[in-house]
């Protein structure tokens, strides 16, 4: 199936919903978590299930987009439907999540309780403007706002605690720094491959649009002025890890955010003057330009989340990992690997002529390698250092009177908000509101 990548983004899709629905499992088995270690796991959890949801309608949504398919009745409009009703319950568990991991930002409940109320009131604006007919209105829907809210926070925290100099808390700011880095990433990777572009203003930058054609200029404008935050963002990370590995003091994050930056820049002579914007979906056709955005942009929203979201919850001990539950745990890595490893053989397939006999084959093989590299890579994450606050002041973790029940309490909503996407969804394709609005000039938007 060379050339069409819809295989790779389900492939994908499902290994974000597994990934959430297992890691779940795992984290409501561990009592020994802080009260925002524990609400940050459950949000982490469940923006897996919403991101591999919204994938796997924004799959459908390409095809139906690429066939010319888009008339009134057409599903198309449920499954767009489905995108910003599942993305704006992403971005609402991830700046919910920002507010409290790896460190809680608010010193009191009251402010928390206030900060979780503009989060929800936003995510309600969005879901009314969606259902009255005017979705992606720059001024009062701020679709991607969580970039710039999580990037300040995850930003700050990062620098704050990778420039501190406090030897008794060196292992604890130290991972606190790293986790921050890694969220940034997780929520912005994608963007980061783009950073040549914005620098040398070159057209695949420039030409990048919120919603092609449904959405009008200033959502557009807003939409850039997002992009340009979080590359200027990842920019200032490089340099700052650049300058603590001259230092003596380098860290796993200088490499990997060094990868998106390197790739970001050979990606400039392989895009550069294509005529097209770098969007994720753009992964159709067999050009050179196409091929590059699979292997990296796509790449990222399918395989790089999921990668970063499971070594946060292995790596700093969000999920229970005792004698009894380690077998599990281990079982569960063993089919990561093998949904992992169909992904990379979809990808193969959709830039390379491969024979399908040869990549069952070789599915085989990196089964055996994975399965065996396994066992060493689990104990080697279980036993690294955990610690988020040995050596800190206490005030960086307030302790707010969370009861456990309100994790249970957590989970059904997360699980009824589910189910409401999907009627809503549902209801807007059926009566037509996103085929009217996308038909309304956006001049003003």
């Amino acid at each position: 199936m060379a050339g069409d990548p819809s295989s790779l983004r389900l492939i994908g899709a499902i290994l974000l919903i597994s990934i959430g629905a297992m890691c779940l499992f795992f984290v409501k088995k561990n009592d020994k978590l802080e009260w925002n270690e524990r609400l940050a796991a459950h949000l982490l959890c469940w923006t897996f299930i919403i991101k591999g949801l919204g994938n796997i309608a924004g799959n459908y949504t390409i095809q139906y987009y690429e066939a010319g398919n888009q008339g009134p009745e057409s599903p198309f409009w449920l499954f767009f439907a489905t995108i910003l009703t599942c993305d704006y319950a992403w971005e609402m568990a991830l700046m919910a999540l920002a507010c409290v991991y790896p460190v809680p930002i608010f010193r009191s409940l009251k402010n928390l309780k206030i900060a979780y109320g503009f989060i929800v009131g936003l995510t309600a604006v969005r879901y009314l403007m969606m259902i009255l007919g005017s979705p992606l209105h720059t001024l009062v829907d701020l679709f991607g706002f969580y970039y710039l809210f999580c990037g300040l926070i995850w930003g700050t925290v990062y620098f704050k605690f990778r420039y501190m100099d406090d030897f008794r808390a060196k292992e604890s700011s130290t991972n606190i720094a790293n986790v921050a880095a890694l969220l940034f990433i997780f929520i912005g990777g994608h963007i980061l491959f783009n950073w040549a572009g914005f620098i040398f203003r070159s057209d695949y930058f420039l030409y990048i649009e919120m919603m092609s054609n449904l959405s009008g200029p200033r959502a557009d404008y807003w939409w850039q002025a997002l992009n340009v935050f979080l590359i200027t963002t990842g920019l200032c990370i490089l340099v700052a890890e650049i300058q603590q590995a001259l230092r003596g003091n380098s860290s796993p994050i200088l490499y990997i955010i060094s990868v998106y930056f390197v790739l970001g820049l050979i990606g400039y002579a392989v895009l550069d003057g294509s005529g097209a914007p770098a969007l994720w979906w753009r992964t159709g056709g067999s050009s050179l330009e196409a091929t590059w955005i699979t292997l990296t942009n796509s790449m990222h929203f399918t395989m790089i989340r999921p990668i970063i979201g499971v070594y946060i919850l292995l790596r700093y001990g969000l999920f229970e990992t005792s004698e009894e539950m380690k077998p599990k745990a281990k079982r569960m890595v063993i089919i990561l690997i093998v949904i992992t490893s169909s992904a990379l053989l979809e990808l193969l397939q959709a830039i390379l002529p491969i024979n399908e006999m040869f990549t069952a084959v070789f599915l085989g093989i990196l089964v055996a390698l994975g399965i065996g590299w396994e066992e060493k890579s689990f104990e080697s994450l279980m036993n690294a250092s955990k610690q988020m606050r040995k050596g800190l002041d206490a005030r960086w973790f307030p302790e707010f009177p969370f009861p456990k029940s309100i994790y249970a309490q957590l989970d059904r909503m997360m699980a009824a908000l589910i189910l409401f996407i999907l009627l809503v969804s549902f209801l807007i394709w059926q009566t037509e509101t996103m085929y009217d609005w996308a038909a309304t000039p956006k001049d003003w938007w």
